[in-house]
């Protein structure tokens, strides 16, 4: 346990359906750790979800056959590949799970899509072309396969409850959220945004605008930035702050906050544990904590139930939230564009 925190609670989180995905051949985009990636991650999740990891995909050879060895340390044999066709012909997966860097998302995607396979891909699916996004999105569900982003703050919402109960998510006005990228400039807000928009879609669903934006930043390469906006639907109208602020140090921190019910994340460094805290400890002291287990691995869990029944059912409709955080996400980039050329 970190320093500092309480003991936690552990909570198991219900409401996803038991399945047997040990069926599901499962390949990683991007397995290594490089540049911040969650592919390492990803790979021994779906392992432990009891899913066939079968390959690797890498766009260096020396990446593929590290990512490989890595992988099978961790007791997972798989084929590296450099080439989309190769891997998805040879390797045959049904699942491909891509976390490598954003600007190798699309052609990933795209021969995905071409052979026929369901996809989890890290963000940014679009990277701030909300059309294209949400063309590839219809075609996907045009052929029945999953498209997914792996958002898994809206998986912490559990936690949240727990350490607020009683509280009205309904009835909160405001939002506020802190990150810690690595980034800079334009790829930094790229990176993050879909972690707020996210976690406002799940507690406001349905059709959405963005309003008010201000970005505040001395300038694009500066380690800390701040971003406001109003986020609106036919329900009602939150005021939110989104904060990034590199400090330097990993595990990177991260919370959130609807009103001042805050939930703030801490990790443990040694197995990357994490809990979920209410509040930030006086030094000395003790938080109240919960531990719901990693929400990126219900996140990939939820993934692989949604495949399984478009698989069983031979469709898949359309992800309506995620085509439309795809467009909430290019107004926020267009802000910031204008931002830096006025």
């Amino acid at each position: 346990c970190a320093e500092g925190s309480a003991r936690a609670r552990t909570v198991s989180i219900g409401g996803v359906e038991a399945e047997d995905f040990s069926s599901l051949r499962v390949a990683i985009v991007g397995a290594r750790r490089a540049r911040f990636g969650t592919g390492p991650f990803l790979a021994r999740q779906a392992a432990k979800l009891g899913a066939q990891v079968v390959a690797v995909g890498s766009t260096r050879p020396e990446s593929a056959r590290l990512a490989a060895e890595e992988l099978a340390a961790a007791g997972m044999r798989v084929t590296p590949f450099t080439e989309a066709e190769d891997l998805f012909a040879e390797a045959a997966p049904d699942v491909a799970l891509i976390a490598s860097p954003a600007e190798t998302h699309r052609p990933w995607l795209r021969a995905a899509l071409d052979a026929g396979v369901h996809v989890l891909c890290e963000k940014p699916l679009g990277a701030g072309n909300a059309s294209e996004t949400q063309g590839l999105a219809q075609e996907f569900a045009a052929a029945g396969l999953v498209l997914a982003e792996n958002c898994q703050w809206p998986y912490v919402l559990p936690a949240f409850q727990l350490l607020h109960p009683g509280f009205q998510l309904g009835a909160a006005r405001t939002f506020r959220m802190l990150m810690a990228p690595p980034q800079r400039g334009r790829e930094r807000w790229s990176e993050v945004l879909s972690h707020p928009l996210s976690l406002l879609q799940a507690v406001r669903p349905g059709p959405a605008e963005i309003s008010a934006i201000r970005f505040a930043e001395q300038h694009a390469e500066a380690a800390d930035a701040r971003l406001d906006f109003v986020f609106t639907t036919h329900a009602s109208a939150l005021k939110c702050e989104v904060m990034a602020e590199d400090l330097g140090r990993s595990p990177r921190p991260a919370e959130f906050a609807f009103d001042e019910a805050l939930c703030r994340r801490r990790v443990t460094a040694k197995d990357y544990r994490m809990r979920f805290e209410s509040e930030v400890p006086a030094p000395g002291k003790r938080a109240p904590a919960v531990d719901i287990g990693d929400p990126m691995e219900t996140c990939l869990r939820e993934f692989f139930v949604r495949v399984r029944r478009a698989r069983a059912k031979r469709e898949a409709p359309l992800d309506e939230g995620l085509v439309r955080r795809q467009a909430l996400l290019e107004v926020l980039l267009d802000a910031w564009r204008s931002q830096q050329r006025s």
